[in-house]
């Protein structure tokens, strides 16, 4: 990867998670790096870096990055781990919106935006020492405000897209439209997710209970030869084991069976894990209903409103 590309890549990381850096000499950096960014770059409060291997090699306290570097890597890994977003442009004709095909409304046929419906692509990971793992796309709608839900990643037909908008069709502003509608996809999919939920734990709880009745079993074995132990010492014929000590043998069962009954828990316990895989937009040429009420954006500022609305989109786990 060459020198420049690799201070685009570091810097764009850098920025998205808020770092400032500042160069304090000729192709030599230094950040302060915040408390909750700390662990990712290995304890440092104050890093001083660059991109120079002979500067690195005569400044020990530098740290390198480059082509192979452990740091470029933990970036690269990270930023790989972030949704993407990206955006597509309908090749077809002009459509109705869906709210008004039941009704009877005047529509501007000379006036024509694209809506922006959004294709959310989820990753589903059950976890509950079995591992289940389902993917699902669902197609969001603000103007009909449907939300479709399906599983399996939704197949695009490329052919019908273009990444480029046709000249002279607006694009509506639909930031705000974009996060609803994220949050009420994960309402939809955690729905979607409760029979695997109910199935998996019914099954981790008859597995958990299998076990321990199995190893309460095998306790109550060693009780019943410690008791006898101790009926036997009543009359010397286990003179070499004291009473006391069995005692502590039975009182260490206890002790035992409960690690067991924690450990058990923990390994069939349901762990679920949802992630946004990525995103698209797909804008769609609609016939408005009034005009005026669109307001044109360039291409750069729907982008960053639809990446603004998604950056902070992070996994989301819970154990049931």
């Amino acid at each position: 990867m060459a020198t420049n590309k690799i201070k685009d890549l570091v810097f764009s990381f850098m920025n998205m998670v808020g770092i400032e850096c500042k160069e304090v000499a000729a192709d030599v950096w230094a950040a302060h790096i915040p408390e909750k960014e700390q662990l990712f770059f290995n304890g440092f409060e104050d890093l001083k870096f660059t991109f120079s291997r002979e500067l690195a090699e005569q400044h020990r306290d530098i740290e390198l990055i480059c082509d192979g570097s452990f740091l470029l890597r933990k970036i690269i890994e990270r930023l790989g781990e972030i949704p993407k977003a990206s955006r597509l442009f309908s090749n077809r004709d002009p459509e109705v919106p869906p709210a008004l095909k039941n009704g009877l409304r005047v529509v501007d046929s000379g006036n024509v935006y694209y809506r922006q419906k959004v294709v959310f692509n989820f990753k589903v990971l059950f976890e509950c020492d079995q591992r289940r793992e389902k993917l699902f796309s669902i197609v969001t709608d603000p103007v009909g405000s449907n939300v479709e839900i399906n599983q399996g990643l939704m197949e695009i037909d490329t052919s019908e897209f273009s990444e480029q908008p046709q000249d002279g069709i607006k694009i509506e502003e639909s930031g705000p439209d974009i996060l609803r509608l994220y949050l009420e996809s994960c309402q939809k999919l955690e729905q979607e997710i409760q029979e695997d939920i109910s199935e998996l734990k019914d099954w981790g709880t008859a597995q958990c209970s299998d076990e321990l009745k199995k190893f309460e079993a095998y306790l109550d074995e060693q009780k019943q030869e410690l008791l006898k132990k101790k009926e036997n010492v009543c009359f010397h014929l286990y003179f070499f084991q004291k009473e006391e000590e069995i005692d502590k043998l039975i009182g260490n069962l206890e002790e035992e069976h409960n690690r067991k009954l924690r450990e058990l828990k923990e390994k069939f316990s349901l762990r679920v894990n949802i992630s946004l895989i990525n995103a698209v937009v797909l804008c769609v040429p609609t016939v408005a209903t009034s005009p005026g009420k669109v307001r044109k954006n360039s291409a750069a500022s729907v982008a960053k409103t639809v990446k603004s609305s998604l950056p902070g989109v992070e996994a989301r786990s819970a154990n049931y």
